[in-house]
């Protein structure tokens, strides 16, 4: 989820590709962290973990960019036939599937690093992450709005 959410925000008016890249490098900062936290991983799981773990995180948000880009370039050709936009509702109906075969495929890896504990902690921990930004998001645009 955390790979839909944090392209999107990064993906606001003004946000340089610069600044996209610094601003998702230290949001992945941040998800470590609180992973790590969260599931109280020693120095030697971090270091094999998140490696793994962000290789899949790339994996899927490439996964979620060519989607998107597929969806837009069908959607906005006028001459895109039937077959191509069925073809194209298809693949986005399909994403969540495709995301989870590339979480399967990391799967026996993580459980090669983390305890079953960990491992069944992992889920919760990436979805109390995204909400933590997602009330951090809502916070922020009630004072601005102030």
């Amino acid at each position: 989820m955390v790979a839909t959410i944090l392209p999107a925000i990064a993906q606001q008016p003004g946000f340089t590709p610069a600044d996209r890249q610094r601003w998702l490098g230290e949001m992945r900062t941040l998800k470590h962290d609180f992973i790590a936290r969260e599931l109280e991983l020693d120095q030697d799981q971090k270091d094999r973990f998140f490696e793994l773990y962000d290789s899949m995180e790339d994996d899927i948000a490439s996964l979620n960019t060519e989607t998107r880009e597929a969806e837009t370039r069908v959607a906005s050709d006028s001459e895109a036939t039937d077959l191509m936009i069925q073809n194209t509702a298809r693949t986005v109906f399909e994403q969540k599937r495709a995301e989870g075969q590339i979480e399967m495929t990391y799967f026996d890896q993580f459980s090669q690093i983390l305890t079953p504990r960990q491992l069944l902690q992992l889920k919760n921990a990436e979805r109390k992450f995204t909400q933590q930004l997602v009330n951090r998001r809502r916070a922020l645009r009630r004072s601005d709005n102030r």
